[in-house]
């Protein structure tokens, strides 16, 4: 949650949330309010499940404010903003243009009785596979663009 608060404050992506009817939140804090139900939302926890485990919040105020507050419209628009925000990056600009990326997954052993654990076929063993996700341009060295071969 630490990091989505982060993100709001930096990129203001919080701002895309509020009323259906366009006027200021009468919320106490807003901001707080809408950087916990976006965790929620995003870790497909319910309101009073989040409020269970968040002090100083209850499920009431959560589902109220999640129902009234929020839509995937306006979901989609706070993406676009953290999107957005990452490609003006300097480290986004330098792996390339952004119109192609390639993703890997390169095995991790890890104990067995880590909750992301899982077996993989391809290895036979369990692990983690990780996917980052890096422009092409980053890993084609000597490639003027184009398709590849």
């Amino acid at each position: 949650m630490g990091i989505a608060a982060r993100t709001a404050y930096w990129v203001e992506w919080w701002r895309r949330f509020g009323p259906a009817s366009g006027n200021e939140p009468k919320l106490a804090d807003p901001f707080g309010r809408y950087v916990i139900i976006t965790f929620v939302k995003g870790t497909n926890m319910g309101s009073y499940e989040a409020a269970r485990h968040i002090p100083g919040v209850s499920g009431r105020e959560l589902s109220y404010t999640a129902k009234r507050h929020f839509s995937i419209a306006w979901l989609n628009e706070a993406s676009a903003d953290l999107v957005n925000a990452h490609a003006r990056l300097d480290i986004s600009q330098a792996w390339g243009d952004g119109t192609a990326v390639a993703a890997d997954g390169t095995h991790m052993d890890t104990y067995l009785d880590n909750l992301l654990a899982e077996t993989s076929v391809r290895y036979g063993k369990p692990g983690r596979l990780p996917h980052p996700v890096v422009p092409v341009a980053a890993h084609s060295p000597g490639r003027a663009g184009g398709p590849p071969g």
